[in-house]
């Protein structure tokens, strides 16, 4: 079997307003992440049709925040991305168990860039998907397909672990197995319903 992974919320944190937090300290956190990481224009970051230096410029444009901060903010993403033990230790387990594994991440260059020079989990995939790097992003089902027909892959032998219920409706519509991800054990425990598990 093929196991699929997000990366974001799965493989490593990804918290919008802890990086705001550890940037600056006033009341509002919530408010600006709003601002910089659920407008359109981070999306298109993981589209990879705007650069981080165009994004800080829109938004200082568009919102009444310092550029300073915004530019600090945005810096300060990579590191944040710091990896989940347990779920690392699940994706290494199946690796040994001989299954494929791959990634599947809407992500921009320069958090992927980030986590291949840091990651130690980075090269145990046998494939990478990055939605920066092939102009897609999910739930788009063209970058699914794109996952399967670049490594042969057919969606009957794989199954997808993600933190967002549309990227995982998508997946399912496309015929793949799907795991709606919480946590390392309880992803764990959906798995058993799909493959063998050494106790």
């Amino acid at each position: 079997m093929n196991i699929i992974f997000d990366i974001g919320n799965v493989l490593v944190k990804w918290d919008p307003v802890a990086i705001v937090r550890s940037v600056i300290t006033t009341p509002g956190a919530v408010r600006v992440a709003e601002h910089l990481f659920a407008h359109q224009d981070w999306h298109e970051i993981d589209r990879g049709s705007l650069t981080i230096p165009e994004v800080i410029q829109r938004a200082v444009e568009r919102t009444d925040i310092d550029e300073d901060i915004v530019a600090a903010i945005y810096h300060a993403v990579p590191a944040s991305l710091t990896p989940i033990p347990e779920s690392i230790l699940l994706l290494k387990q199946l690796k040994q168990a001989g299954h494929g594994i791959y990634a599947l991440s809407n992500m921009g260059h320069d958090n992927a860039a980030y986590l291949a020079e840091t990651a130690s989990f980075w090269g145990e995939f046998d494939a990478k998907v990055i939605s920066a790097e092939v102009k897609l992003i999910k739930p788009d089902p063209a970058i699914y397909e794109y996952l399967l027909n670049q490594n042969g892959l057919t969606n009957y032998d794989c199954i997808f672990i993600d933190d967002s219920l549309a990227n995982v409706k998508t997946a399912e519509s496309l015929g793949i197995k799907s795991i709606h991800f919480h946590s390392a054990i309880q992803a764990r425990d959906e798995l058993k319903s799909y493959i063998s598990w050494p106790e």
